[in-house]
């Protein structure tokens, strides 16, 4: 049976004023996304784990049934690394790398986009950086997005306590440093620091593009060379990831699962979504499960811009899920399922990731009808939220009634 997950990175939210006290996805059209909940069922999902990170890479391991505990000390960055090619070894400590704007004058965080830098611009302030160590290596990545590689640096990348920008708006550098209460880590997280505070001066005497908001590099996400079971070894399916970014394209390629690079696919507001469509069925072709992930619903929360978001998820819902919804009824009958979900909460009131369960609606064989009238997160709230762990085994993977 042909199963797709389509998730809506960050697509929950909270109450906004501006729009009378609806959220972006009760305000939004989506006749396609209704159809799926009101001929399915709706509820929600449990994705974040206390002692977790609230972000995608943790939410998104769980939707796939790898627990957190056992992998994701692998951590985010040694899967955007692993998608860029770039060689990792098991004492290696790999950090993503955002490029930032901070206030220089109150040091503090501002944005933790550099003003959605180009990938030019970011290129061109990357390989001007200059390293402390002959065994640190800095790679540019998609904008902001960066990949710094300690290697051998031998620690625990548990043992580094970093704090992730989009999480710190508006708060202090200085009390945001990577930090260690590990005597053996301790020496090398002070090195990063520094580091970080000597990229605001480097940056200041580079000749940048006059547009280029980005003044200074900001590491998270300390990780080590991940070792998975494969997706199918998990669960008896062959599988494939439609998705524009470099920690999914990671993910796929620790859990052997396939992925293309897609034209176009970006992440942001303006991201093919037709491609991604036609991907999605395409892959259908060939493999039980397809993953679709549209992340510009997150981006625009980030942005605060619910109305940013709205028009995202309504892009969504007419370019992705309403052609494959209707490819899947055409050549499979009854014999497929399709969910649509969250990965976690973005809120656009302060741009920050919440660990509030996600709405979904889960439609195909055998499910039978709830009759929703509206799918939004009210509505899904009136489930209990049930764990991402198990959430495709026992939900989706059996053909009875859920």
């Amino acid at each position: 049976m042909k199963t797709v997950m389509i998730i809506i990175d960050g697509v929950g939210d909270e109450p906004i004023p501006e729009l009378g006290g609806r959220t972006p996805l009760e305000a939004a059209l989506i006749p396609n996304i209704q159809y799926i909940a009101s001929r399915g069922q709706i509820g929600r999902i449990r994705t974040t784990f206390p002692g977790f990170p609230i972000e995608s890479m943790v939410c998104i391991m769980g939707l796939l049934g790898y627990e957190p505990e056992k992998y994701y000390p692998c951590g985010r960055a040694s899967f955007e690394a692993m998608a860029k090619g770039i060689p990792l070894g098991e004492k290696d400590l790999i950090l993503r790398c955002n490029t930032i704007t901070a206030d220089l004058q109150r040091q503090v965080i501002t944005d933790f986009t550099a003003g959605l830098i180009s990938d030019s611009d970011a290129r061109e302030l990357i390989t001007q950086i200059k390293l402390p160590h002959d065994n640190w290596e800095l790679y540019p990545g998609q904008s902001y997005r960066n990949i710094l590689i300690i290697r051998n640096a031998g620690i625990d990348p548990r043992t580094v306590k970093c704090f992730e920008p989009h999480m710190h708006i508006g708060q202090s550098v200085k009390d945001l440093l990577p930090r260690s209460d590990d005597p053996a880590t301790r020496p090398l997280a002070g090195e990063v620091a520094a580091f970080l505070l000597d990229t605001q001066t480097q940056i200041a005497k580079m000749k940048l593009p006059e547009n280029c908001a980005a003044n200074m590099l900001w590491v998270w996400s300390p990780s080590k060379k991940p070792v998975w079971p494969t997706f199918l070894e998990q669960t008896g399916k062959k599988a494939a990831v439609v998705c524009g970014l470099d920690f999914l394209h990671g993910i796929a390629m620790a859990a052997g699962i396939h992925f293309d690079v897609i034209p176009g696919a970006t992440g942001y507001i303006d991201t093919n979504y037709k491609a991604k469509a036609e991907y999605t069925l395409r892959y259908l072709e060939h493999y039980d499960f397809v993953l679709t992930h549209i992340n510009a619903t997150d981006e625009e929360a980030h942005q605060h811009s619910f109305r940013g978001k709205i028009d995202a998820i309504e892009k969504i819902d007419r370019h992705i899920v309403g052609p494959i919804l209707h490819e899947l009824i055409k050549k499979h009958g009854s014999s497929f399922r399709i969910i649509v979900c969250g990965d976690h909460m973005t809120r656009c009131s302060d741009g920050k990731h919440t660990d509030a369960p996600v709405p979904f609606a889960l439609f195909g064989n055998d499910i039978e009808e709830c009759h929703a009238d509206r799918f939004f997160e009210t509505a899904c709230a009136a489930h209990e939220p049930l764990p991402s762990i198990s959430f495709l085994k026992e939900k989706v993977w059996n053909k009875n009634r859920p």
